[in-house]
Protein backbone atom coordinates (compact mmCIF):
# COMPACT_ATOMS: atom_id res chain seq x y z
CA UNK A 1 0.00 0.00 0.00
CA UNK A 2 1.13 3.56 -0.59
CA UNK A 3 1.36 5.90 2.38
CA UNK A 4 -1.81 7.68 3.37
CA UNK A 5 -2.39 10.84 1.37
CA UNK A 6 -0.72 9.66 -1.81
CA UNK A 7 -2.69 10.30 -4.92
CA UNK A 8 -2.56 8.40 -8.09
CA UNK A 9 -4.16 10.43 -10.81
CA UNK A 10 -6.02 8.64 -13.39
CA UNK A 11 -7.49 10.79 -16.02
CA UNK A 12 -9.02 8.77 -18.59
CA UNK A 13 -10.06 11.71 -20.44
CA UNK A 14 -12.68 9.67 -19.90
CA UNK A 15 -11.10 12.43 -21.08
CA UNK A 16 -14.52 12.33 -22.21
CA UNK A 17 -14.17 13.98 -25.48
CA UNK A 18 -17.66 14.87 -26.58
CA UNK A 19 -17.96 15.89 -30.14
CA UNK A 20 -21.51 16.99 -30.82
CA UNK A 21 -22.60 17.33 -34.39
CA UNK A 22 -25.91 19.01 -35.10
CA UNK A 23 -27.33 19.16 -38.58
CA UNK A 24 -30.51 21.15 -38.83
CA UNK A 25 -33.35 20.64 -41.20
CA UNK A 26 -35.35 23.77 -40.50
CA UNK A 27 -35.61 23.24 -36.70
CA UNK A 28 -33.90 19.85 -36.50
CA UNK A 29 -30.31 19.16 -35.61
CA UNK A 30 -28.06 16.14 -35.75
CA UNK A 31 -25.62 15.81 -32.92
CA UNK A 32 -22.82 13.47 -32.10
CA UNK A 33 -20.48 13.24 -29.15
CA UNK A 34 -17.09 11.59 -29.34
CA UNK A 35 -15.52 10.41 -26.09
CA UNK A 36 -11.93 9.79 -25.07
CA UNK A 37 -10.41 9.14 -21.72
CA UNK A 38 -7.07 9.41 -20.13
CA UNK A 39 -5.69 8.39 -16.85
CA UNK A 40 -2.94 9.28 -14.54
CA UNK A 41 -1.61 8.12 -11.11
CA UNK A 42 0.85 9.19 -8.34
CA UNK A 43 3.02 7.92 -5.46
CA UNK A 44 4.88 9.57 -2.50
CA UNK A 45 4.54 9.92 1.26
CA UNK A 46 1.36 12.01 1.54
CA UNK A 47 1.80 13.14 -2.03
CA UNK A 48 -0.03 13.57 -5.26
CA UNK A 49 0.62 14.64 -8.82
CA UNK A 50 -2.25 16.35 -10.63
CA UNK A 51 -2.00 16.97 -14.37
CA UNK A 52 -4.43 19.35 -16.00
CA UNK A 53 -4.78 17.34 -19.23
CA UNK A 54 -4.05 13.64 -19.50
CA UNK A 55 -4.39 13.25 -23.26
CA UNK A 56 -1.35 11.90 -25.07
CA UNK A 57 0.75 14.62 -26.75
CA UNK A 58 -1.29 17.39 -25.08
CA UNK A 59 0.54 20.72 -24.83
CA UNK A 60 0.52 23.53 -22.25
CA UNK A 61 -0.24 21.00 -19.50
CA UNK A 62 0.10 21.94 -15.82
CA UNK A 63 1.89 19.40 -13.57
CA UNK A 64 1.15 20.06 -9.88
CA UNK A 65 2.99 18.21 -7.10
CA UNK A 66 2.08 17.99 -3.42
CA UNK A 67 4.34 16.17 -0.92
CA UNK A 68 4.97 16.17 2.80
CA UNK A 69 8.69 16.33 3.73
CA UNK A 70 10.04 13.79 6.21
CA UNK A 71 12.65 16.30 7.37
CA UNK A 72 12.49 20.03 7.90
CA UNK A 73 15.92 20.77 6.41
CA UNK A 74 16.13 23.75 4.06
CA UNK A 75 15.71 22.77 0.40
CA UNK A 76 18.31 24.17 -1.98
CA UNK A 77 17.35 22.17 -5.08
CA UNK A 78 14.55 19.91 -6.23
CA UNK A 79 15.29 17.59 -9.16
CA UNK A 80 12.51 15.94 -11.16
CA UNK A 81 13.13 13.29 -13.80
CA UNK A 82 10.26 11.94 -15.93
CA UNK A 83 10.99 8.33 -16.90
CA UNK A 84 9.23 5.36 -18.46
CA UNK A 85 10.57 3.20 -15.61
CA UNK A 86 10.24 3.59 -11.84
CA UNK A 87 13.79 2.46 -11.01
CA UNK A 88 17.15 2.02 -12.70
CA UNK A 89 18.56 4.15 -15.49
CA UNK A 90 15.94 6.69 -16.54
CA UNK A 91 14.46 6.31 -20.02
CA UNK A 92 12.71 9.49 -21.18
CA UNK A 93 9.05 9.13 -22.27
CA UNK A 94 8.67 9.77 -26.00
CA UNK A 95 8.22 13.48 -26.74
CA UNK A 96 7.56 14.47 -23.12
CA UNK A 97 8.98 17.98 -22.87
CA UNK A 98 9.02 20.34 -19.90
CA UNK A 99 9.57 23.23 -22.32
CA UNK A 100 11.08 26.25 -20.63
CA UNK A 101 10.40 25.07 -17.06
CA UNK A 102 8.10 27.60 -15.45
CA UNK A 103 6.93 27.50 -11.84
CA UNK A 104 3.20 28.12 -11.50
CA UNK A 105 1.21 29.74 -8.72
CA UNK A 106 1.27 27.08 -5.98
CA UNK A 107 4.96 27.10 -4.96
CA UNK A 108 5.33 27.17 -1.16
CA UNK A 109 8.87 25.86 -0.67
CA UNK A 110 10.40 27.90 2.16
CA UNK A 111 13.10 30.39 1.26
CA UNK A 112 13.34 33.24 -1.22
CA UNK A 113 14.24 33.38 -4.88
CA UNK A 114 13.45 30.70 -7.44
CA UNK A 115 14.84 29.51 -10.74
CA UNK A 116 13.70 26.54 -12.81
CA UNK A 117 15.57 24.94 -15.67
CA UNK A 118 16.13 21.65 -17.44
CA UNK A 119 18.89 19.45 -16.03
CA UNK A 120 21.66 19.31 -18.59
CA UNK A 121 19.21 20.44 -21.25
CA UNK A 122 17.23 17.19 -21.04
CA UNK A 123 13.59 17.62 -22.09
CA UNK A 124 12.32 15.17 -19.44
CA UNK A 125 13.76 17.06 -16.46
CA UNK A 126 13.18 20.04 -14.18
CA UNK A 127 15.52 21.47 -11.55
CA UNK A 128 14.22 24.07 -9.09
CA UNK A 129 16.89 26.09 -7.28
CA UNK A 130 16.11 28.18 -4.20
CA UNK A 131 18.36 31.25 -3.99
CA UNK A 132 18.15 31.63 -0.21
CA UNK A 133 16.88 28.39 1.37
CA UNK A 134 15.03 28.25 4.69
CA UNK A 135 14.00 25.39 6.96
CA UNK A 136 10.83 23.64 5.89
CA UNK A 137 7.74 23.51 8.07
CA UNK A 138 5.85 20.25 8.57
CA UNK A 139 3.16 21.28 6.10
CA UNK A 140 3.01 19.68 2.64
CA UNK A 141 5.13 21.20 -0.10
CA UNK A 142 3.18 22.30 -3.16
CA UNK A 143 4.70 23.30 -6.49
CA UNK A 144 3.36 23.26 -10.03
CA UNK A 145 4.86 23.70 -13.48
CA UNK A 146 3.19 25.10 -16.57
CA UNK A 147 3.78 24.50 -20.26
CA UNK A 148 4.58 20.78 -20.15
CA UNK A 149 3.96 18.61 -23.24
CA UNK A 150 2.69 15.10 -22.44
CA UNK A 151 4.30 11.98 -23.86
CA UNK A 152 3.01 11.02 -27.30
CA UNK A 153 2.73 7.33 -26.37
CA UNK A 154 -0.95 6.36 -26.08
CA UNK A 155 -1.89 4.09 -23.20
CA UNK A 156 1.50 4.44 -21.55
CA UNK A 157 2.72 4.89 -17.99
CA UNK A 158 5.53 7.15 -16.89
CA UNK A 159 7.10 8.14 -13.57
CA UNK A 160 8.22 11.39 -11.99
CA UNK A 161 11.26 10.82 -9.77
CA UNK A 162 11.45 13.71 -7.29
CA UNK A 163 14.50 14.34 -5.07
CA UNK A 164 15.31 17.31 -2.83
CA UNK A 165 18.81 18.39 -1.72
CA UNK A 166 20.19 20.81 0.86
CA UNK A 167 22.83 23.48 0.26
CA UNK A 168 25.57 20.87 0.71
CA UNK A 169 24.04 18.68 -2.03
CA UNK A 170 22.97 16.12 0.57
CA UNK A 171 19.75 14.32 -0.30
CA UNK A 172 16.73 15.22 1.86
CA UNK A 173 13.68 13.43 0.47
CA UNK A 174 12.92 11.34 -2.59
CA UNK A 175 9.79 9.93 -4.16
CA UNK A 176 8.50 8.30 -7.32
CA UNK A 177 5.11 9.41 -8.62
CA UNK A 178 3.49 7.31 -11.33
CA UNK A 179 1.29 8.65 -14.13
CA UNK A 180 -0.51 7.11 -17.08
CA UNK A 181 -1.77 8.63 -20.32
CA UNK A 182 -4.62 6.84 -22.11
CA UNK A 183 -6.77 7.39 -25.18
CA UNK A 184 -8.62 4.06 -25.40
CA UNK A 185 -11.73 3.71 -23.23
CA UNK A 186 -11.34 -0.07 -23.15
CA UNK A 187 -8.03 0.06 -21.31
CA UNK A 188 -7.90 -0.54 -17.59
CA UNK A 189 -4.92 1.02 -15.90
CA UNK A 190 -3.22 -0.56 -12.91
CA UNK A 191 -1.10 1.71 -10.81
CA UNK A 192 2.36 0.62 -9.87
CA UNK A 193 4.15 1.17 -6.57
CA UNK A 194 1.92 -1.30 -4.76
CA UNK A 195 -1.28 0.39 -5.83
CA UNK A 196 -4.11 -0.47 -8.20
CA UNK A 197 -6.45 1.74 -10.13
CA UNK A 198 -8.75 1.42 -13.13
CA UNK A 199 -11.31 3.76 -14.65
CA UNK A 200 -13.83 2.26 -17.06
CA UNK A 201 -16.60 3.90 -19.09
CA UNK A 202 -19.61 1.82 -20.18
CA UNK A 203 -22.58 3.02 -22.27
CA UNK A 204 -26.05 2.78 -20.71
CA UNK A 205 -28.96 1.31 -22.68
CA UNK A 206 -31.91 3.40 -23.87
CA UNK A 207 -34.97 3.51 -21.58
CA UNK A 208 -32.72 3.28 -18.51
CA UNK A 209 -32.83 5.68 -15.58
CA UNK A 210 -30.09 8.16 -14.80
CA UNK A 211 -30.86 10.04 -11.60
CA UNK A 212 -34.60 9.75 -12.26
CA UNK A 213 -34.47 10.75 -15.95
CA UNK A 214 -35.09 8.15 -18.67
CA UNK A 215 -32.45 7.85 -21.37
CA UNK A 216 -33.72 8.22 -24.92
CA UNK A 217 -30.82 6.47 -26.62
CA UNK A 218 -27.82 4.21 -26.05
CA UNK A 219 -24.45 5.77 -26.78
CA UNK A 220 -21.41 3.88 -28.00
CA UNK A 221 -18.46 3.33 -25.70
CA UNK A 222 -16.59 6.24 -27.23
CA UNK A 223 -19.31 8.32 -28.89
CA UNK A 224 -22.80 9.70 -28.41
CA UNK A 225 -24.84 10.05 -31.59
CA UNK A 226 -27.76 12.23 -30.52
CA UNK A 227 -29.17 12.15 -34.04
CA UNK A 228 -31.75 14.67 -35.23
CA UNK A 229 -32.80 17.17 -32.60
CA UNK A 230 -36.29 18.63 -32.62
CA UNK A 231 -37.15 21.83 -30.78
CA UNK A 232 -38.61 21.25 -27.29
CA UNK A 233 -37.67 17.55 -27.41
CA UNK A 234 -34.68 16.82 -25.16
CA UNK A 235 -32.44 13.83 -25.72
CA UNK A 236 -30.69 11.99 -22.91
CA UNK A 237 -27.74 9.57 -22.86
CA UNK A 238 -25.70 8.13 -20.00
CA UNK A 239 -22.45 6.35 -19.17
CA UNK A 240 -21.51 4.25 -16.16
CA UNK A 241 -18.16 5.30 -14.69
CA UNK A 242 -16.52 2.46 -12.76
CA UNK A 243 -13.61 2.90 -10.38
CA UNK A 244 -11.62 -0.04 -9.01
CA UNK A 245 -8.81 0.99 -6.65
CA UNK A 246 -7.14 0.16 -3.36
CA UNK A 247 -6.64 3.85 -2.56
CA UNK A 248 -7.24 4.17 1.19
CA UNK A 249 -8.54 7.72 0.90
CA UNK A 250 -10.86 7.14 -2.04
CA UNK A 251 -11.14 9.05 -5.28
CA UNK A 252 -12.81 11.92 -7.12
CA UNK A 253 -14.16 12.12 -10.68
CA UNK A 254 -14.59 15.56 -12.22
CA UNK A 255 -16.06 16.86 -15.47
CA UNK A 256 -15.04 19.96 -17.40
CA UNK A 257 -15.57 21.45 -20.85
CA UNK A 258 -12.74 22.48 -23.14
CA UNK A 259 -14.54 25.72 -23.94
CA UNK A 260 -17.47 27.88 -22.91
CA UNK A 261 -19.94 27.62 -24.63
CA UNK A 262 -19.33 23.86 -24.74
CA UNK A 263 -20.60 23.34 -28.32
CA UNK A 264 -19.96 25.63 -31.27
CA UNK A 265 -20.32 25.83 -35.03
CA UNK A 266 -18.52 28.89 -36.33
CA UNK A 267 -20.18 31.86 -34.65
CA UNK A 268 -23.15 29.78 -33.47
CA UNK A 269 -23.22 27.89 -30.19
CA UNK A 270 -25.18 25.70 -27.79
CA UNK A 271 -24.84 26.99 -24.24
CA UNK A 272 -24.19 25.11 -21.03
CA UNK A 273 -27.40 24.31 -19.18
CA UNK A 274 -28.62 27.37 -17.29
CA UNK A 275 -26.29 29.70 -19.15
CA UNK A 276 -24.31 30.25 -15.95
CA UNK A 277 -27.34 31.79 -14.21
CA UNK A 278 -28.81 28.60 -12.74
CA UNK A 279 -28.02 24.90 -12.79
CA UNK A 280 -24.49 24.97 -11.34
CA UNK A 281 -22.56 22.09 -9.80
CA UNK A 282 -23.00 23.63 -6.35
CA UNK A 283 -26.72 24.18 -6.92
CA UNK A 284 -28.11 21.93 -9.68
CA UNK A 285 -31.75 22.22 -10.66
CA UNK A 286 -34.54 20.51 -12.58
CA UNK A 287 -34.00 20.49 -16.35
CA UNK A 288 -35.83 23.26 -18.20
CA UNK A 289 -36.30 24.05 -21.86
CA UNK A 290 -34.00 26.79 -23.22
CA UNK A 291 -36.08 29.98 -23.24
CA UNK A 292 -33.88 32.35 -25.24
CA UNK A 293 -35.41 34.28 -28.14
CA UNK A 294 -32.14 35.62 -29.57
CA UNK A 295 -30.05 33.20 -31.59
CA UNK A 296 -27.20 31.56 -29.63
CA UNK A 297 -28.25 33.01 -26.28
CA UNK A 298 -29.94 30.29 -24.23
CA UNK A 299 -31.58 28.83 -27.35
CA UNK A 300 -29.86 25.49 -26.79
CA UNK A 301 -28.68 23.73 -23.64
CA UNK A 302 -26.22 20.92 -22.96
CA UNK A 303 -25.84 19.66 -19.38
CA UNK A 304 -25.00 16.77 -17.09
CA UNK A 305 -26.23 14.98 -13.98
CA UNK A 306 -24.89 12.33 -11.58
CA UNK A 307 -26.53 9.78 -9.31
CA UNK A 308 -23.80 10.06 -6.64
CA UNK A 309 -25.53 11.07 -3.35
CA UNK A 310 -22.28 11.52 -1.41
CA UNK A 311 -20.31 14.24 -3.16
CA UNK A 312 -18.10 16.65 -1.25
CA UNK A 313 -20.38 18.67 1.03
CA UNK A 314 -20.61 22.07 -0.64
CA UNK A 315 -23.31 24.32 -2.04
CA UNK A 316 -26.65 22.52 -1.66
CA UNK A 317 -24.98 19.59 0.11
CA UNK A 318 -23.35 16.27 -0.71
CA UNK A 319 -26.63 14.93 -2.16
CA UNK A 320 -27.35 18.06 -4.18
CA UNK A 321 -27.95 16.17 -7.46
CA UNK A 322 -30.12 13.48 -5.87
CA UNK A 323 -31.98 14.97 -2.90
CA UNK A 324 -35.01 15.71 -5.07
CA UNK A 325 -33.91 13.61 -8.04
CA UNK A 326 -33.29 14.60 -11.65
CA UNK A 327 -31.14 17.66 -10.94
CA UNK A 328 -28.91 19.00 -13.73
CA UNK A 329 -26.00 21.42 -14.14
CA UNK A 330 -24.01 23.08 -16.89
CA UNK A 331 -20.30 22.36 -17.17
CA UNK A 332 -17.56 24.99 -17.08
CA UNK A 333 -13.92 24.98 -18.13
CA UNK A 334 -12.96 24.19 -14.52
CA UNK A 335 -13.21 20.64 -13.06
CA UNK A 336 -16.54 19.97 -11.32
CA UNK A 337 -17.23 16.95 -9.12
CA UNK A 338 -19.54 14.16 -10.36
CA UNK A 339 -18.32 11.29 -8.14
CA UNK A 340 -16.59 11.13 -4.77
CA UNK A 341 -15.69 8.54 -2.16
CA UNK A 342 -13.53 9.27 0.88
CA UNK A 343 -12.52 5.61 1.20
CA UNK A 344 -11.51 2.72 -1.05
CA UNK A 345 -14.61 1.34 -2.80
CA UNK A 346 -13.56 -2.28 -2.25
CA UNK A 347 -12.35 -5.02 -4.57
CA UNK A 348 -15.50 -5.06 -6.70
CA UNK A 349 -15.23 -1.35 -7.40
CA UNK A 350 -17.90 1.35 -7.52
CA UNK A 351 -20.08 2.61 -10.38
CA UNK A 352 -21.45 6.13 -10.77
CA UNK A 353 -23.95 6.89 -13.53
CA UNK A 354 -23.52 10.24 -15.28
CA UNK A 355 -26.14 11.55 -17.69
CA UNK A 356 -25.88 13.95 -20.62
CA UNK A 357 -28.87 15.97 -21.86
CA UNK A 358 -29.29 18.27 -24.85
CA UNK A 359 -32.24 20.39 -25.98
CA UNK A 360 -32.82 23.27 -28.40
CA UNK A 361 -35.70 25.59 -29.15
CA UNK A 362 -36.91 27.03 -32.46
CA UNK A 363 -34.46 29.94 -32.30
CA UNK A 364 -31.36 27.71 -32.39
CA UNK A 365 -29.51 28.16 -35.71
CA UNK A 366 -28.93 25.01 -37.78
CA UNK A 367 -25.39 23.77 -38.04
CA UNK A 368 -22.77 21.24 -37.10
CA UNK A 369 -21.85 21.77 -33.45
CA UNK A 370 -18.79 20.27 -31.81
CA UNK A 371 -17.19 20.41 -28.39
CA UNK A 372 -15.11 18.50 -25.89
CA UNK A 373 -15.79 17.37 -22.34
CA UNK A 374 -13.11 15.80 -20.13
CA UNK A 375 -13.69 13.42 -17.22
CA UNK A 376 -10.77 13.12 -14.79
CA UNK A 377 -10.47 10.42 -12.11
CA UNK A 378 -8.10 11.10 -9.21
CA UNK A 379 -7.53 8.46 -6.50
CA UNK A 380 -5.96 9.46 -3.18
CA UNK A 381 -3.62 7.10 -1.32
Amino acid sequence: MLPAGLIKIAKRTLSVILALVLVFSTVSELSRIVIKKVMASGAFTSAKLVISDSRADATAVNYAFTMTPTEQRAIKTMDIYFCTNATGACTAPADLDTGTPTIGSTDNINGTGRTAAKIGGLDNTIRVTVTTPASQSAQPITIDFTGVTNTSDDNSSFYARVTTYDANSAQIDTATVASAVLTDTSIQVSATVESTFSFTVTPVAASSLVNGETTTMEPAENSIAFGVLTAATPKVAAHDLEIVTNADNGYTITVEADADPPLVDGTNNIDKFGGGVFGTNASPTTWSEPAGTIENTNTGYFGYTTNDPTLTDTGDGDDRFTNTGNEWAGMTTSPLEVAYNAAAPGGSGEITRVGWQIEVNTYQPPGSYTGSVVLIATPTY
